[in-house]
């Protein structure tokens, strides 16, 4: 029966594919952005950290989707919380200006935080040894920016962004907010 319902429904959605022909819209539609950047973040209490950003997005008309990996590279200042903070996010963007060269955005991405605090670790009763859990925490973020489109392939940008969520680990909970800033050079087709 189960394997029946699968046919049924893949022929269904076949024929009704078939059917639409005139609506399919090309490929050349939409385009595709890339970017690689440094990005430094702005934490409370005079501590800074530095990442490796890389972006993809797809973008069509007003809409932009999009996927950023932030890869933490080191912190420092007055109280560094992480020693590690890699970060992934998926989200949707609204251009205000599509047919110009300057283009202004924002979006929200939610996302996954792979991060392990070193600050607080909790004491491993066999080993006697201090551990600094490594956890995946739910984050957000919320971005604003701009592009530059100045050559047929290559474009300039610029975003802010602010980022929030919470460290859960087997000891204290450790905000993930953060306030960074990216830049740099990227390409388009």
């Amino acid at each position: 029966m189960k394997n029946r319902l699968v046919f049924i429904c893949f022929t269904f959605i076949s024929i009704s594919g078939f059917s639409q022909d005139s609506e399919i819209k090309s490929s050349k539609d939409w385009k595709l952005k890339s970017a690689l950047s440094f990005a430094p973040g702005f934490l409370t209490e005079k501590t800074n950290t530095i990442q490796l950003q890389g972006t993809i997005g797809f973008v069509k008309n007003k809409i932009e989707l999009r996927g950023d990996g932030f890869y933490f590279l080191n912190s420092f200042g007055d109280r560094p919380r992480f020693s590690m903070n890699h970060q992934l996010y998926a989200g949707a963007f609204y251009k205000f200006l599509t047919e110009k060269q300057f283009q202004p955005y924002v979006g929200f991405q939610p996302g996954l935080a792979m991060s392990q605090s070193s600050e607080y670790g909790a004491l491993n009763f066999e080993t006697q040894q201090l551990e600094h859990q490594i956890t995946y925490n739910p984050v957000g973020s919320i971005v604003g920016g701009f592009d530059f489109f100045g050559e047929k392939l290559f474009y300039l940008f610029a975003e802010a962004r602010y980022i929030f969520g919470k460290h859960t680990s087997n000891t204290y909970p450790v905000y993930l907010d953060e306030f960074r800033l990216s830049f740099g050079l990227g390409l388009t087709f």
